[in-house]
């Protein structure tokens, strides 16, 4: 939006629960240009705001954000963050999403058309990730040696934790443009397919979305002949209820009107699932070279009603975390915790769906080595939550850091991508050998050390240990108050064990 005539600033309204939208206000303030909004937002809930910027007098655009925590507007008065260093290239586009183990993806078009000289300008795609607090650094997904242009991109991850990326592909020479679709598995990007084959006009600004019954759908801008002089670009759709291995046939969703002066366009789509109304929603600008106004699509019904039932979070508990393979040291109060091989695993299980569910829950510690934990089953309401807890008894279990696998399953699975029971983190539990005094992983000449220095020392009456031997207790392996031929014996058969 264009304030003043010079520059261009970004606005954003947000919808009440009542269905009204608020007034709208004015989230920019750096002056020159300010383009190409995408929003995302973590799960912490904080919202994440970036955009394509470009000083007055600069000849390029680099990528910017702001945050806003909580409920509430923007902050007028935090600074927006540069995200790509200014060069001679330009950044635009921005696209954002958060998968479910919390990452944000960004993905954007890089092109070369501020290098003097340049012939021909290319576009392509790069990305990077935050992952807590961090950003990784910027990455190719298109090479520079592709002729084609490859550029507005559209990200999403599915709940299958599949990366998915829909846009705009085509030999610029040409003037004719199809949508690609790309997919990155957490090792490799797949190889671009196309969704569009018309081979005559122009498909353009994609938008990726996946709803609440796991469909995927892509909506599209595309420049369609008018009679015999005119043209207008309108809404198209494809959808896809089996993670993007077969989609629909193409579906107009917008008309036109023309008259002496050429037809109104729609473009620039951008579309979302709504977790309140339950509708699907697609925005665009309805004829943007003219009236810049904003216009929303909505499903004539809710996407409801759904299975949908989450695997969502894996917490060890804390307290006894790494006891299994080795004996705590004394607390502050000089009672030692008694040595437990069993690790409490809790499992967090949502049910977004529209149905009460009866839910059976499995989890699997992993490694070189498997080891089944068990099977629950528990009821879960519409809306709500469930949690159950798994003992991993790691009695004569290989020391070693393991993985939980959990899947979540149901009787009634929903049609198409039901793919989030399903939850998998690495190294959430660290299984030390006996004899691991300091408790590093390993057992080492320290932990023989500890344990015959302190040799003999005895303490059958907690309240009544000496500060000495309180320290010495690291060394008493087997908990029994002593540290003896037992303790010495267990540190020596597991000398050289590393973790």
């Amino acid at each position: 939006m264009g304030h003043p005539a010079s520059s261009f600033v970004i606005f954003y309204a947000s919808r009440m629960l009542n269905g009204t939208w608020n007034a709208g206000d004015i989230v920019t303030t750096l002056g020159g240009i300010n383009q190409n909004p995408a929003l995302a937002q973590l799960t912490n809930n904080t919202l994440y705001l970036f955009w394509a910027y470009k000083a007055a007098g600069s000849p390029h655009y680099q990528l910017n954000y702001i945050t806003q925590n909580g409920g509430g507007t923007f902050s007028k008065f935090y600074k927006p963050v540069p995200l790509t260093n200014p060069t001679t290239l330009n950044d635009t586009l921005p696209s954002a999403t958060v998968g479910r183990d919390g990452t944000l993806w960004l993905v954007w078009t890089r092109d070369n058309s501020t290098l003097a000289g340049t012939t021909p300008v290319m576009r392509q795609l790069w990305y990077k990730t935050l992952k807590g607090s961090v950003w990784s650094t910027e990455q190719p997904i298109t090479l520079p040696s592709d002729v084609n242009w490859n550029f507005q991109p559209s990200v999403v991850v599915g709940r299958d934790g599949i990366v998915r990326v829909a846009y705009s592909r085509g030999v610029a020479s040409a003037s004719v443009f199809q949508i690609y679709y790309l997919t990155f598995n957490g090792s490799v990007w797949s190889s671009p397919s196309p969704l569009t084959t018309q081979t005559t006009t122009q498909d353009a600004n994609p938008s990726i979305m996946q709803d609440r019954n796991g469909t995927f759908w892509v909506f599209w801008a595309r420049n369609v002949p008018q009679g015999s002089t005119n043209s207008a670009y309108l809404i198209y759709e494809i959808s896809s209820i089996n993670n993007g291995a077969s989609w629909t046939s193409e579906t107009v969703l917008t008309t036109t009107s023309c008259d002496t002066s050429g037809c109104t366009d729609n473009k620039y789509p951008a579309a979302v699932q709504s977790t309140y109304d339950k509708y699907i929603w697609v925005f665009f600008a309805y004829d943007p070279g003219a009236t810049f106004n904003i216009y929303a699509l909505q499903t004539t019904s809710t996407i409801s009603p759904v299975h949908d039932v989450v695997m969502s979070y894996f917490s060890p508990n804390a307290s006894i975390l790494y006891q299994g393979g080795f004996h705590d040291p004394y607390t502050s109060t000089g009672f030692p915790i008694s040595q437990s091989a069993v690790v409490l695993i809790s499992a967090t299980i949502l049910n977004r769906g529209d149905f009460n569910e009866v839910v059976t829950i499995t989890l699997t510690a992993t490694n070189h080595t498997n080891y089944g934990l068990g099977t629950q089953t528990i009821p879960i309401l519409a809306g709500a939550q469930g949690l159950v807890t798994f003992s991993f008894n790691t009695t004569n279990v290989t020391p070693a850091r393991y993985g939980i696998t959990g899947n979540a399953t149901i009787p009634v699975e929903p049609l198409g991508n039901r793919q989030d029971g399903a939850l998998s983190n690495t190294n959430l539990i660290h299984v030390l050998p006996l004899g691991d005094i300091d408790q590093n992983g390993s057992d080492t000449i320290t932990d023989v050390s500890v344990v015959f220095y302190n040799y003999g020392f005895t303490c059958l009456t907690p309240s009544t240990c000496s500060p000495r031997f309180i320290a010495a207790q690291w060394g008493d392996v087997n908990g029994n108050g002593m540290i003896d031929i037992v303790d010495a014996s267990v540190v020596a058969h597991n000398y050289g064990i590393l973790t």
